[in-house]
């Protein structure tokens, strides 16, 4: 009986084996790797090691002895498609942009994330009608007659008009214009018809557009990541904002731009600095006053850390532009309690109030511009400098804090100026508030709020300053919409002054372990958990539920879109660009060794072997010459570049900052090759 048992096993076995083998013949190379992955992938985790040919293999294509953190998805990921920022996701009614009609009766609202444009009753505080706006609505306008409304489509490129006048949201029109259009503002000055000018976000240069027909008549260059629109009184100049600052080099103070554009020569007539601000994201005019209004965040990135528990890393404030062009920072925050995150700004009509909303500290703050004109005409121009240092001193213009919902992000007034209105985001609903008492009047529910969803809560950790020492910043603060503010920071952990470090993008993170510069991190979990409460937000740190959601939502982030999305197809020189990043011999026939490639470290699908490599960029107050791989998705919208943000653009990788052939073989590539290789960089 054994023996017949034994016999059958033995046949079975057998049976299977001759199944598999025939199988494992026909099957294709691709599923052969994944399998001869997942076996090997098996083994290192169980501690057994590798065949002597694996471990050389894997020295080899890595460029590295140590082979303590590699396995073989480091370099063989198989797709995209399983990353979380690839999957579907819930689609909220975030309130984005607001417009009030002039009569005062409607209130529209875009919805960013449902595609959509809603009709709000302001009698009722109700819903009455939504309509269809394909590609991310984003920024609204109303034409001053009331009959036209348009709309910026941040995921469309592209500017819509809908028609009011027969009494729904029908889309007549649409207009391409730059990359990721946001704000929008509109005016019409003399016996001019209507113009526009749009701040296209992702492009760095803002649009003017005239109507009937709805076109764009001009296109100029603005500060990095344009973002608010004002129009001055006479409706001719416009000013943009730009929320991200430019690096002045590593240890020099950055700066943003207020770009002023004459929309009748169609000329930039100044571009104004704005030191060491940046996360500027509305504008506004003083009526009847020489001034113009900008919020902004006072960041000082080459402080120590340490100096997070005495507030004196980043406060919140309003920029004052003068005639003169100076911009005076008066801040908003107090000592002791901070505002973070200032965005939408309104004005109203008789120049004596301002209307701030701080998304990160849920509050709405008041300020009288009388009270601010008798600051500002009796202050020094040295005392003028110093204000935004002096946390005691917004009391002298500060009269009231409004508490609000979840992230409020924009602000709209009614034509009387009696009501305001504030787009609470992440609670999908319009607060209503009264400007006479300050006090909650109602609110527009557009949604459920999302709470169902780990996503939206892990967002709502992500822009809430509750969790920071004080509530100075959020993680949005360094992170705008996930990305990054482009600034190198010193962290103290490692010695005052030594390894200052470039800000990383969140955007297309998932997957692209291990996390820091130096690699140390191996999860989001370790990355944002209890160490990252000690180094930055001198708090407690988020419990267990809190952590899983916050990395669900940074899981979620896309990477950067830095192309237009009808640039389905490469150019002749991305063409050439792609070749040379694959190469692997130069022209001459030499071959590339496999440790200098770019598509060594930089493998597809990320763009990124997540390991750390020696590249010869170490600095000199840096303790070590190894550092993490980034991914190169969204590359192009992500300067400055290397680890400590000292190359301000990519040529400045291979120009400046790389000319031993160690971080890329490049010394043979021609001016032309070069742009070749940046073109093609840019659209990954």
């Amino acid at each position: 009986m054994m023996k017949r048992l034994t016999l059958a096993v033995v046949v079975v076995l057998a049976g299977a084996g001759l199944v598999g083998w025939r199988w494992w013949e026909r099957a294709e190379d691709e599923t052969r790797q994944r399998i001869r992955i997942r076996v090997m992938d098996f083994r290192l985790s169980m501690g057994w090691g590798l065949p002597a040919r694996d471990l050389a293999h894997m020295r080899k294509r890595s460029g590295l002895d140590d082979l303590a953190n590699v396995s073989c998805r480091n370099c063989h990921l198989e797709s995209t498609n399983a990353l979380a920022w690839a999957q579907p996701r819930v689609r909220h009614a975030r309130p984005g942009g607001m417009a009030v009609t002039p009569d005062g009766r409607r209130l529209y609202v875009a919805l960013p994330e449902q595609d959509e444009v809603a009709e709000v009753d302001l009698e009722r505080l109700v819903v009455i009608a939504r309509g269809r706006v394909a590609g991310q609505p984003t920024g609204l306008a109303l034409a001053p007659d009331g009959l036209s409304l348009f709309v910026t489509c941040r995921a469309g490129d592209r500017v819509a008009r809908l028609d009011l006048a027969r009494g729904g949201m029908l889309e007549v029109e649409s207009v391409n214009v730059g990359i990721q259009p946001v704000g929008i503002a509109c005016a019409v000055f003399g016996t001019n018809p209507l113009r526009l000018v749009v701040a296209n976000m992702t492009s760095d240069d803002a649009s003017l557009l005239s109507i009937q027909p709805l076109r764009e008549t001009a296109r100029f260059s603005t500060g990095r990541e344009p973002y608010g629109v004002g129009f001055s009184e006479e409706g001719q100049s416009a000013q943009i904002v730009s929320r991200l600052a430019v690096s002045q080099g590593v240890h020099q103070p950055p700066s943003s731009e207020i770009t002023v554009f004459d929309t009748l020569t169609q000329r930039v007539t100044r571009r104004v600095r704005m030191d060491s601000a940046h996360l500027s994201e509305s504008v506004a005019v003083v009526p009847g006053r020489p001034r113009v209004l900008v919020p902004l965040v006072r960041v000082r990135n080459l402080v120590p850390i340490t100096q997070v528990a005495r507030g004196w890393v980043m406060s919140s404030g309003l920029g004052v532009l003068e005639p003169d062009g100076t911009v005076v920072q008066m801040p908003i925050d107090e000592a002791n309690r901070y505002f973070a995150d200032p965005g939408g700004l309104v004005i109203d009509t008789s120049g004596r109030r301002a209307y701030l909303a701080s998304g990160g500290g849920d509050v709405v703050t008041v300020v009288a511009l009388d009270q601010l004109d008798r600051w500002l005409a009796q202050a020094d121009d040295a005392t003028k400098r110093r204000a935004i240092h002096d946390l005691e001193l917004s009391g002298e213009y500060v009269v009231g804090r409004i508490p609000t919902g979840r992230n409020p992000r924009h602000l709209a007034l009614s034509p009387d100026g009696s009501r305001l209105f504030v787009s609470e985001c992440l609670d999908d609903a319009v607060l209503v508030v009264d400007t006479r008492s300050l006090k909650h009047v109602g609110r527009v529910v557009l949604g459920e709020g999302g709470m169902k969803d780990p996503v939206r809560r892990g967002e709502r950790l992500f822009t809430w300053a509750g969790k920071t020492f004080q509530g100075q910043f959020s993680c949005r603060s360094c992170h705008p919409d996930g990305h990054f503010d482009g600034l190198t920071y010193d962290f103290d952990g490692d010695g005052i002054g030594d390894n200052l470090l470039d800000n990383r993008s969140l955007l297309g993170l998932a997957g692209t372990w291990p996390f820091k510069w130096n690699g140390k991190n191996p999860s989001l979990n370790v990355q944002c958990g209890p160490r990252f409460a000690k180094v930055l937000m001198r708090t407690d740190p988020f419990d267990g539920e809190q952590l899983a959601d916050l990395t669900r939502y940074v899981e979620s982030l896309a990477p950067a879109r830095t192309r237009h999305i009808a640039d389905t197809e490469w150019t002749v020189s991305q063409e050439r660009g792609r070749r040379l990043f694959f190469a692997t011999q130069t022209p001459d026939g030499t071959t590339i060794p496999e440790e200098r490639r770019c598509s060594t470290c930089h493998r597809p699908p990320l763009y990124t072997n997540r390991s750390k490599s020696s590249v010869g960029t170490r600095g000199p107050r840096d303790v070590s010459d190894v550092f993490d791989t980034p991914h190169l998705l969204g590359i192009g919208a992500s300067a400055p570049y290397l680890h400590d943000g000292r190359a301000k653009s990519l040529e400045e990788l291979w120009t400046v900052h790389q000319t031993n052939d160690l971080h890329g073989v490049s010394s043979y590539m021609s001016k032309q090759q070069l742009n070749d290789l940046v073109d093609f960089l840019k659209t990954l």
